[in-house]
C-alpha cells in the first residue's frame, strides 16, 4: 500500500534568544539571566520540531516565539507548586487547575467566560491552557496547512500518475489489456 500527502518542509531559518526578546519584550529580563538562557536552550528544540516557516511564512518568529513562552508558562506554574525530596512533599503539583467560572466573595463577583477568545477543539486544549498558546493556536488556524493523504491498495511506480493502473492484479484492466486507464 501507498500513501502519499503532502509534504510539509520542516527546515526553519535562524532563530535565537534575541528574536524571541524582540517578539515578546517583556521576557527581555528574565533571559538576560542564566537562568533564561536555560529556558531558551532547553524550549527552541521544542518549538523548532512544532513551528514550521512553510506554514507560519512571515508571522514564523513570532509563532516560535508564542511556542517558547506556552512551554515557559507552563513551566513556571510547576515551579510554583508544592517541592520536597519525597512523593507525599510533592503531591500538590497534579492537583487541576480550571478557567475562573464564577466566584462570590461577599458583594463582589467574577466569572469569566472564554467563548469568544478561546477556540473550543479538542487539539487546541493543550494550547488554551496559556494566552501565549492560545494566541499561536489562533494564528495557526489563520494559515492554509495542507492535509490531503491520497491511499491506494498497491504500490506506485516512479514517473506514472498517483493512480497507477499497474496496481490492478487483473492484466485486462493495465494498459494495453484492451481497456486502458480503469477509469
Amino acid at each position: 500500500m501507498a500513501v502519499l500527502g503532502i509534504q510539509i518542509n520542516k527546515k526553519n531559518p535562524e532563530y535565537n534568544i534575541n528574536d524571541f526578546c524582540f517578539w515578546l519584550p517583556q521576557f527581555k529580563k528574565y533571559c538576560a539571566t542564566e537562568e533564561g538562557q536555560v529556558m531558551f536552550d532547553n524550549l527552541y528544540p521544542i518549538a523548532n520540531a512544532k513551528i514550521f516557516e512553510s506554514i507560519f511564512g512571515t508571522d514564523w518568529k513570532y509563532a516560535m516565539s508564542l511556542c517558547i513562552a506556552h512551554y515557559a508558562y507552563l513551566i513556571a506554574i510547576q515551579a510554583t507548586t508544592p517541592q520536597g525530596d519525597t512523593l507525599s512533599g510533592i503531591t500538590g503539583g497534579g492537583v487541576t487547575r480550571g478557567v475562573l467560572t464564577s466566584a462570590t466573595i461577599g458583594s463582589f463577583t467574577k466569572s469569566y467566560d472564554l467563548n469568544y477568545t478561546a477556540l473550543t477543539s479538542e487539539d487546541s486544549l493543550f494550547w488554551n491552557q496559556s494566552a501565549y498558546g492560545m494566541s499561536l493556536y489562533a494564528l495557526y488556524k489563520t494559515k492554509a496547512v495542507p492535509s490531503i493523504f491520497v491511499v491506494t491498495d498497491g504500490p506506485l511506480i516512479p514517473g506514472t500518475p498517483p493512480f497507477n493502473p499497474w496496481f490492478y492484479k487483473d492484466p485486462d484492466k493495465r494498459n494495453g489489456g484492451g481497456g486502458g486507464w480503469p477509469f
